[in-house]
C-alpha cells in the first residue's frame, strides 16, 4: 500500500492510515456512484474522501507501470493548481492499494467551502442579475488558461462557486485529468463544451472570455457554440 501525506496535514496521519479498513463505515456518504464521496470533520478539520472505481483488470497494470492513479494525479495536479494560484480543495493525502496490480485508491482532501456549482445555470437557466457570475467565470477560465492549465473534464458540476465580499469566486474539483502547458486559443474555446449551459448563459461566458483573452468576442461566441453543439449532439 503506497500512502502520501501532504506534510501540512501530518496530524491527520492516523486518519489517513486508517481509512482503507473503515472507509465503508464512516463518515457521511455525500456522492455514490461510480466513485464513492463521504465527509469527516477530523481534529477540527472537515474532510472529503473520493473512492475511485476498482479499474478493471488490464487498467490495474497499465496504472501499475504506465501511468499514475486518478488518486496520484488527484493530489499532485491539486498541489500544482495551488501553485500556480489557482483555488482547489488542498490535497491532504492519497492512497493505493495493489494486488497484482492497483485496486482500490482513495484521495483526500480538504471539503470546499463553496457551496454552489455552475450547473446551477442549466436548472436555473435566467441569467438575471446573475450576470455579474457569468462575467467572472469568462474572465476567471481565461486567466485559468494563460496560467497554462486545461481542464478536460471541465463540465459545470466540477466549478464550485460562491460570493465573498460581493465577489464571486471560483474552485476547480475532480481535478485527475488537467494538462498543464500551453492552451491554444482553439483548445480555449473548446475545453467550453462539456458545461451543458443554455445558449445565452455561454454568449455571456464567451464574450468575457474574448475579452480577458484578446479575442475576438464574435469569433469566439462561434466557436465556443460550435464546440458545445458539437459534444451535446454526440450526448443525445
Amino acid at each position: 500500500m503506497k500512502i502520501v501525506i501532504n506534510p501540512s496535514y501530518k496530524f491527520l496521519e492516523d486518519f489517513v492510515y486508517s481509512l482503507p479498513a473503515n472507509f465503508e463505515k464512516s463518515g457521511e456518504v455525500i456522492y455514490e456512484g461510480r466513485n464513492v464521496l463521504r465527509q469527516y470533520t477530523i481534529k477540527n478539520v472537515d474532510l472529503v474522501v473520493k473512492r475511485f472505481k476498482q479499474p478493471h483488470l488490464i487498467n490495474r497494470i497499465v496504472y501499475r507501470f504506465f501511468r499514475l492513479s486518478k488518486a496520484s494525479r488527484s493530489y499532485h495536479y491539486g498541489r500544482e493548481l495551488f501553485r500556480r494560484g489557482i483555488a482547489t480543495p488542498e490535497p491532504v493525502a492519497f492512497i493505493e492499494k495493489r494486488n497484482f496490480g492497483l485496486t482500490d485508491s482513495y484521495y483526500i482532501s480538504l471539503n470546499s467551502p463553496l457551496k454552489h456549482t455552475m450547473r446551477e445555470f442549466w436548472f436555473d437557466p435566467e441569467i438575471g442579475e446573475r450576470k455579474f457570475i457569468l462575467e467572472a467565470f469568462g474572465k476567471f477560465t481565461a486567466q485559468l488558461h494563460q496560467k497554462g492549465v486545461l481542464h478536460l473534464d471541465y463540465s459545470s458540476g466540477n466549478i464550485l462557486f460562491d460570493i465573498e465580499n460581493g465577489k464571486p469566486v471560483f474552485s476547480l474539483v475532480d481535478i485527475n485529468r488537467i494538462r498543464f502547458g500551453k492552451v491554444t486559443e482553439e483548445e480555449g474555446y473548446k475545453s467550453f463544451a462539456r458545461l451543458w449551459l443554455p445558449d445565452e448563459v455561454y454568449i455571456v461566458i464567451a464574450k468575457c472570455y474574448a475579452a480577458e483573452s484578446g479575442y475576438n468576442k464574435t469569433h469566439a461566441v462561434e466557436r465556443i457554440c460550435y464546440y458545445k453543439d458539437c459534444f451535446m449532439k454526440q450526448k443525445k
